[in-house]
């Protein structure tokens, strides 16, 4: 995301779909696929997931009007970019299941694409969707 408070929101929305988008296909790619090609499919997935639940958060502090040190905004990790929120005072809604798994979905960001020992198993996957996806159809109407 550019990091700016006058950043297009639609077109925010829009990346965010794509990347439910791209995890849901993915995902149902991967479960059709032999292990060793679902196993790179899974970290894509995760990837996608992962950059939507932070997408998700920026959005909600841009939206917010606070004024923002973009270059912290600078980052994949979850709880990072939720407790800068907080410290703005800037409330954002987020899911249960996002704020206590935020390390684990952070985590997805690099070495879903680029750690071939990490490997997402699909129940996880298919929850963190299913909650993503969610969020996002909750908070489409607000973006």
């Amino acid at each position: 995301m550019s990091g700016r408070n006058s950043a297009t929101l639609e077109l925010n929305k829009l990346q965010i779909k794509a990347d439910i988008v791209v995890a849901d296909s993915t995902l149902q790619q991967a479960k059709q696929s032999k292990p060793k090609l679902a196993k790179y499919l899974k970290g894509q997935v995760g990837y996608h997931l992962q950059q939507a639940a932070e997408k998700l958060i920026k959005i909600q502090i841009y939206k917010s009007g606070v004024p923002v040190d973009n270059a912290k905004l600078y980052k994949h990790d979850l709880q990072y970019i939720i407790n800068y929120a907080a410290s703005k005072n800037i409330t954002l809604i987020i899911p249960d299941y996002v704020l206590k798994n935020a390390m684990v979905i952070s985590s997805w960001e690099a070495e879903g694409r680029y750690d071939v020992h990490i490997v997402v198993k699909f129940p996880q996957l298919e929850k963190a969707y299913a909650v993503i996806s969610e969020w996002y159809k909750q908070m489409e109407k607000s973006l």
